[in-house]
């Protein structure tokens, strides 16, 4: 996998024999996008347009909070000298406050990997506390962690239920060691102390994209209305947005000549259910406030011929398609990662792909033979007292042999098992040590993935990448097949 190269943007046109972008680069399609029939672009800021140096903006939200849980909150000093572990969560867990877990679910909402504080639960642990039962995540103490402002989140009250376990902190359960940290992280968030922190060292915090102002002045020149969307207030998005875009296109010199619109203090998913007044701003263009309608009345586009660009799965991606029938492109930052780790990983996959062929294979012969061998006991017994001598030696050499063949089958079966089990184990590992990849758990798709499949209509890893998606072509999604048209269409 090779990073960005910024000669990619200045070479010439690209020939038949240079065409394929890298996978880290590509728009990755799962409802067919006419981008020629998009009349306005929308884009969140936070972990969309500004992407921030990580695990630094993470460690110090997490060292905030912990701060504002001693000083206000009355926690032991403890917490003070517990150290941020960027590797312990990934985007697409479950917080459970009641009983001080964290959970990775599947695509049916079934727990399939579980840690106690930050302890993994072992799977007879997992099965007697939430069984194969499918889980309400709406329900009370549940929160989705959906967002990557929410991983330092994860971290802290897993080592608060650590703390609260060995006694080396005070609470009632861990419901309130839950709501506790929700008031912390938010009011970190909130009250400004944080975002004073990155405005002051945003060279080091803000990473700077050299892409971004081309991606959006190709999208403007292409005569598409851009929008920018942001819960940020206009102080902080200001900061933000003139570090990344002033002064890196004559012709746009202020990042405020890129868009035609710019809401901030936006309340997301609010924006997209209530209906407040916006209240108008210094600049002509800019508000705070507002809804879904006014946005769509002061652009000119509605429903399908916006496509909105954030990095929220609820706030930005599913609320602007149910309740605004918006397109959506989802960032994934995540997905620069996994995609190197596929690559990295390519031979154990094949090679899982293989072993679990030949023991499907193998564990299907087996019961073939199982089957005969029960046939031919059956027969034996209906049968017995009109066979001769030598027609019940056949009978019974036969079951011999079909009980050994089997035995020898169910054998291969057992090592092909332990031989995948042990290469899956290693090969998800190198994602995450607890969690594994955040797209699939073994062979099944996780919540997650399956979020994104439901409600993004296209997902990639960067906004830049927008720059090598021709506005007025339609970028098409993978032709929906069943498992038997896949066959043939391999086959052919």
């Amino acid at each position: 996998m090779t990073a960005w190269d910024p000669a990619l943007l200045a070479t010439p046109p690209l020939t038949d024999a240079d065409d394929r972008l890298p996978p880290a680069h590509k728009l990755y399609a799962l409802r067919t996008l006419p981008m020629g029939e998009i009349r306005a672009v929308g884009f969140d800021m936070d972990h969309t347009l500004a992407r921030y140096r990580s695990p630094e903006i993470d460690e110090l939200a997490f060292k905030k909070s912990a701060r504002l849980l001693v000083r206000d909150r009355g926690y032991s000093p403890w917490l003070l000298e517990v150290g941020y572990d960027p590797a312990f969560a990934v985007r697409g867990l479950v917080l459970d406050g009641l009983r001080g877990n964290l959970l990775k679910l599947n695509r049916e909402r079934q727990v399939v990997r579980a840690c106690h504080g930050s302890r993994a639960l072992s799977r007879p642990e997992l099965e007697g506390i939430y069984g194969r039962r499918r889980l309400s995540t709406a329900a009370r103490g549940f929160r989705n962690i959906d967002t990557l402002f929410e991983l330092p989140e994860s971290h802290l009250y897993a080592r608060m239920v650590d703390g609260l376990d060995q006694g080396l902190l005070k609470a009632e359960n861990y419901l309130e060691l839950f709501h506790d940290v929700r008031w912390a992280v938010d009011t970190a968030h909130r009250n400004g102390e944080m975002k004073a922190e990155i405005l002051q060292h945003r060279d080091f915090f803000i990473l700077r994209e050299p892409h971004l102002a081309l991606a959006l002045d190709r999208l403007k020149r292409e005569g598409k209305k851009l929008f920018l969307l942001t819960n940020s207030d206009w102080s902080f998005t200001d900061g933000v947005l003139g570090h990344l875009l002033n002064g890196q296109d004559e012709a746009r010199p202020h990042w405020t000549d890129y868009f035609d619109l710019m809401v901030v203090s936006s309340r997301k998913p609010l924006f997209f259910t209530d209906t407040p007044d916006a209240v108008a701003l210094g600049h002509p263009n800019a508000f705070s406030g507002g809804h879904a309608a006014w946005l769509e009345a002061r652009l000119g586009a509605e429903g399908e011929q916006i496509l909105y660009v954030g990095d929220h799965i609820y706030g930005d991606v599913l609320r602007s398609k149910k309740n605004a029938s918006w397109r959506t492109l989802l960032l994934v930052p995540e997905l620069e990662r996994e995609l190197k780790l596929l690559e990295a990983k390519g031979p154990d996959l094949r090679e899982l792909f293989r072993l679990e062929t030949a023991r499907r294979r193998a564990q299907r012969r087996a019961s073939v033979l199982q089957d005969q061998w029960k046939r031919n006991r059956a027969r034996r017994h209906v049968l017995g007292a009109r066979l001769s001598t030598e027609a019940m030696a056949a009978l019974d050499h036969e079951a011999s042999q079909l009980a050994l063949s089997a035995e020898a089958l169910r054998r291969r079966v057992d090592l092909l098992t332990l031989e995948t089990r042990g290469l899956l184990s290693a090969v998800e590992a190198s994602f995450n040590p607890m969690w594994g990849p955040i797209f699939r758990d073994r062979d099944e798709q996780t919540r997650f993935a399956d979020q994104i499949q439901q409600f993004a209509c296209a997902y990639t890893g960067r906004v830049e990448n927008l720059y090598m998606v021709d506005p007025q072509a339609t970028v098409y999604a993978p032709v929906p097949t069943l498992p038997h048209e896949r066959r043939e269409m391999v086959r052919g």
